[in-house]
């Protein structure tokens, strides 16, 4: 027997699917994320990297090696909205030494 809230604490009842059983039918059965969701490193059971840009750090498998993930948008953060060249936001350099600052903390 699965131990679900292992894996998820915040929700111990995981979605399922009924998948096909005839392996050419062609219909993709993707899970919807829930509307207004940006998911949480602590429900993947994750460490958070306590940081407003960085949603997560990972330790990898090499030593002292770790990942640190996180989310960017036009709209998350606001003002990242406001650093863009055509259209295209572009992350200011002061938020890249703040992940580097962070990363080697």
């Amino acid at each position: 027997d699965i131990d679900w809230r292992r894996w998820f604490p915040a929700d111990p009842t995981p979605r399922t699917v009924d998948l096909p059983t005839y392996a050419f039918q062609h219909q993709h059965y993707w899970l919807e994320e829930p509307a207004g969701t940006t998911g949480d490193a602590a429900d993947l059971g994750m460490v958070s990297a306590g940081h407003p840009l960085l949603g997560a750090c990972v330790e990898l498998a090499e030593a002292d090696s770790y990942l640190l993930t996180g989310r960017l948008s036009r709209t998350a953060p606001p003002w990242l909205a406001e650093h863009g060249v055509a259209g295209t936001a572009l992350v200011p350099g002061a938020a890249i030494v703040e992940w580097v600052l962070r990363a080697a903390d």
